[in-house]
């Protein structure tokens, strides 16, 4: 081989030693350059301070939907206090948007271990700057549609109470779960899949019923939901009809747990 040719190959294994680094590199630079979906319901702290410097604290509820580098939703105290904004986007985990309020303010977050974290400035020079902390809060939606969900959780949890469906009943409940009750007092989780196995293998049918008109939902911001409410217990005799039991105000923590909703905490109090 000529001293030419040699030479030749010698830039060509250079220049492909140089490539295939760099070829590397390119898959790791694009999936740096997507940012995750924050697509949801996000709540947390918002502190502004004034040109006198005196600053207020407050709660913020941000309803993000993401789409491309584009975002759009709105911002406000709570889930069903809410402004649109304008100019939203999303860059490499770094959100900004314009909310009118306040005579203009822009919000510029990044994302950092699960929380939207940034600052908050006046875009009307009034000098009102400030910073916002917010996490995921998928507990959080508009009233009615909280209601419904809860709602829908009460029945599924008590028809599985009726029907005596272990596996159902105890998916529902949170494995830490607590339930102070006024005549049984404190049990836990076991406890109350074991009563509930108890009572249907000793052929014990009851009924729960939600007084109708009773319920009351609210979120509870950051952590889950407090339904509360008043309930009858019927059980059922040898002849078909119904006996009526108890009648018992009550309370219930849910939490949203890989989207489903679980019963943390119950208080059943009351009973009559």
């Amino acid at each position: 081989m000529s001293s030419i040719a040699k030479k030749f190959l010698t830039q060509v294994a250079v220049f492909i030693i140089f490539l295939i680094p760099n070829a590397c590199l390119v898959p790791s630079a694009i999936a740096q350059q997507k940012s995750v979906d924050i697509s949801g319901v996000w709540f947390g702290d918002l502190v502004i301070a004034g040109p006198d410097g005196k600053s207020s604290h407050d709660k913020v509820v941000l309803v993000l939907k993401k789409d491309g580098v584009l975002l759009t939703g709105s911002a406000g105290r709570s889930v069903d206090m809410q402004t649109g904004f304008t100019a939203g986007r999303v860059e490499n985990n770094r959100v900004q948007f314009h909310l009118d309020a306040a005579g203009g303010m822009d919000f510029d977050m990044q994302l950092k271990e699960g929380h939207l974290q940034g600052l908050v400035t006046s875009s009307a020079g009034k000098g009102l700057h400030g910073e916002v902390d917010v996490q995921p809060a998928p507990e959080l939606a508009p009233h009615l549609e909280l209601e419904a969900q809860i709602s829908d959780a009460d029945k599924k949890l008590f028809d599985a109470f009726d029907a005596c469906d272990v596996k159902l009943y105890s998916e529902m409940l949170d494995e830490n779960l607590e339930f102070y009750q006024d005549i049984t007092g404190k049990t836990d989780f076991a406890q109350n899949v074991t009563a509930l196995q108890n009572r249907c293998a000793e052929g014990i049918k009851l009924r729960r019923e939600l007084v109708e008109g009773s319920l009351l939902v609210n979120p509870v911001p950051g952590y889950g939901v407090i339904e509360a409410g008043t309930q009858r217990f019927y059980s059922a005799k040898t002849d078909g009809s119904e006996h009526l039991d108890a009648t018992a105000k009550f309370v219930n923590i849910w939490r949203k747990t890989e989207g489903r909703w679980k019963v943390v905490e119950i208080i059943s109090y009351d009973h009559r």
